[in-house]
């Protein structure tokens, strides 16, 4: 699946030339031919990418796989809600805090931190209206939130209708770009999380014991270049901007990192026989990475 860019351009310059070009009624209708195609073109674009959207992870869904690994809940990981305020008058920020914030939300449900998980929620109505997905983020899903916090799965599932209504919302009025972000700034916070996880799990346990419990976290995150392909799928699609390209190019640091020294890793992986073992210090230079990226979305 490709936005193709050159397609709907050529649609556009073919309406332009038959318009200035042609007379008359036949004018009128070759135009109007023209234009259904540009318009029939725009909305495969837009389905093509919300199926993206779709097949992404949900935001519980790296949160969900730490905590059955064992990882102990660290309440000092996620964004702090103080910064909401200074995200609302950048559209570019919101988007990619919002998408942050609902990942955090299902690392908060994950661990049954119910309570702040909902003060998440509520908050991060903030930021869904600059974005274009208040209706996602309304009383109504907020109060199904609330009246299911005994039940972590049934949080779980709340927080990932969000991300899917935003995303279908988004595609509707063709603000793809957003979608696209929404979904980078749950990507990287997924990582991030996953990632400092492995760095600041405590180094008072032999190293060869602490390898061993950390080596299925470790593969959480090699296991997330299947989705990283998938998100710059996404931002390849949609149409170009500037903070489109750009966080196009940060995640395309990423990827190269997943590509080169992780490339080995995960074949090393594939090929294990018993004798291989994933060291915490594998993820670092990833780490580092996501961490900068990470830290320019949220600051």
């Amino acid at each position: 699946m490709k936005f193709n860019q050159l397609k709907l351009a050529s649609f556009a310059l073919s309406a332009a030339v038959l318009i200035s070009s042609c007379g008359g009624g036949g004018s009128q209708e070759k135009s109007s031919d023209a234009s259904s195609e540009f318009d029939a073109a725009k909305e495969q674009v837009a389905a093509d990418v919300s199926k993206v959207l779709k097949d992404l992870p949900p935001p519980s869904e790296v949160p969900y796989l730490l905590m059955n690994a064992g990882a102990e809940f660290d309440p000092t990981i996620v964004n702090s809600l103080d910064k909401i305020e200074s995200y609302q008058s950048d559209e570019t920020k919101a988007a990619l805090n919002l998408g942050v914030y609902a990942t955090d939300i299902g690392y908060l449900a994950s661990y049954e931190k119910s309570e702040l998980a909902l003060d998440y929620m509520g908050e991060c109505q903030k930021l869904a209206a600059p974005v274009g997905v208040a209706e996602a983020i309304d009383y109504g899903m907020i109060a199904r939130f609330e009246s299911n916090m005994e039940n972590k799965d049934s949080l779980t599932s709340v927080i990932n209708d969000v991300m899917q209504k935003s995303g279908e919302r988004l595609s509707e009025l063709e603000e793809l770009n957003s979608a696209a972000l929404l979904l980078a700034g749950s990507w990287i916070e997924g990582v991030y999380i996953s990632t400092t996880i492995v760095n600041t799990y405590p180094d008072d346990l032999p190293e060869e014991s602490r390898t061993l419990i950390l080596e299925p976290l470790v593969k959480i995150v090699i296991d997330q270049k299947t989705s990283l392909n998938d998100l710059l799928q996404v931002m390849n699609d949609v149409p170009e901007s500037e903070a489109v390209n750009n966080m196009k190019a940060e995640l395309g640091k990423v990827k190269a990192i997943y590509d080169g020294e992780l490339a080995e890793v995960e074949k090393q992986i594939s090929e294990n026989t018993g004798g291989f073992v994933l060291k915490p210090s594998t993820l670092d230079n990833l780490a580092a990475e996501v961490t900068r990226i990470r830290t320019s979305i949220v600051e």
